[in-house]
């Protein structure tokens, strides 16, 4: 809900947010005091989701059907310094200035955020379809003598 734009309404209108065309990456930025308790990086944690559809929070209007993203990597503050926590092989992993670290399952990062007292602030979500089509049209693409991609013309 806005605030009407007529002069002398003070009614309240309802805003549609429209997105024509979906992203491949969908991010989400989390701002943080710097100053939580371990029970407040848990309480909101904890109900961040690792897969999110993007047309419960825009009206989509084009003609994919697949609007669920699936979280895939964080930018996570931890003290004066920042690492990245990622998901492959199916398994969550933290990568520090000096080491890599496996993590595990989602309860086990949650658990990590709290004992290290880290802030996920940049959440990085793929759309999974479009990143299958686009692996796809590279594996179906030919390639030169050179490795180089050709282009196909039809």
């Amino acid at each position: 809900m806005a605030p009407c734009k007529t002069e002398g309404c003070e009614k309240l209108s309802f805003v549609d947010h429209i997105i024509p065309v979906l992203p491949s990456v969908f991010t989400i930025a989390l701002e943080w005091e710097n100053n939580e308790t371990e029970e407040e990086i848990l309480a909101t944690t904890s109900v961040l989701a690792t897969e999110i559809d993007i047309s419960k929070i825009y009206k989509y209007e084009g003609e994919s059907p697949q609007t669920k993203y699936n979280l895939v990597s964080m930018v996570c503050s931890h003290g004066d310094e920042y690492a990245c926590v990622a998901y492959g092989n199916n398994r969550w992993v933290s990568f520090f200035p000096s080491e890599q670290e496996a993590i595990g399952d989602w309860d086990s990062v949650i658990s990590t955020f709290v004992r290290l007292n880290m802030r996920p602030e940049l959440l990085f979500f793929e759309n999974d379809m479009q990143r299958k089509q686009i692996v796809n049209a590279q594996i179906n693409t030919p390639i030169d003598e050179k490795n180089r991609i050709v282009q196909k013309y039809h």
